[in-house]
C-alpha cells in the first residue's frame, strides 16, 4: 500500500510502487512531496476532528455521548498531529511565503489553523477545543 510519514529520527519516508524513499530534513524540503504529505494527513484528520467536537460540546453540555468513540478520536486524533505537526513545522522553516499560503490554501487551512498546527500539546475535552482544526 503507498504511504507517506515520518520515522523516529525525522526523516519523511514514502513509500510509493514497492520503493521506500527517504527525506532527511537536513537539507531543504521538497515542496510538492511535503505539501501532498500535509495535505493528505489534513484530509485524514479534519472529519475526525469534526466528530471529536460533536462529542466533545455534547460532554460539556453534559447531554448523552459515546465515551468511547470520543476516546478513539481523541487517541487517533493525537497521533496524526505530531506527524502533522512536524511537517507543518518543516514546510515554514524552508518554504517561502508564497509556498506556504498555496500550501495552505490547498489544504484548506486558515492562519489560525497553521498556527495551531505548530502547537504540541494534546488534545482533551480540557483544551481540545483550540487545537482542533475542522
Amino acid at each position: 500500500m503507498d504511504g507517506s510519514k515520518f520515522d523516529d529520527d525525522s526523516n519523511y519516508v514514502t513509500y510509493i510502487k514497492g520503493e521506500y524513499n527517504v527525506i532527511s530534513y537536513a537539507s531543504a524540503a521538497n515542496f510538492e512531496e511535503l505539501s501532498s504529505y500535509i495535505i493528505e494527513k489534513c484530509t485524514l484528520m479534519k472529519p475526525l476532528a469534526a466528530q471529536w467536537a460533536d462529542l466533545a460540546r455534547k460532554a460539556i453540555q453534559g447531554l448523552p455521548y459515546n465515551g468511547q468513540r470520543l476516546a478513539e478520536l481523541e487517541t487517533h486524533i493525537n497521533i496524526l498531529r505530531p506527524e502533522l505537526r512536524r511537517a507543518a513545522l518543516v514546510a515554514s522553516e524552508h518554504f517561502t511565503e508564497e509556498q506556504l499560503n498555496m500550501l495552505k490554501k490547498q489544504a484548506s487551512i486558515s492562519k489560525h489553523g497553521w498556527r495551531v498546527l505548530k502547537k504540541p500539546d494534546r488534545v482533551t475535552l480540557k483544551n481540545g477545543f483550540t487545537l482542533v482544526i475542522y
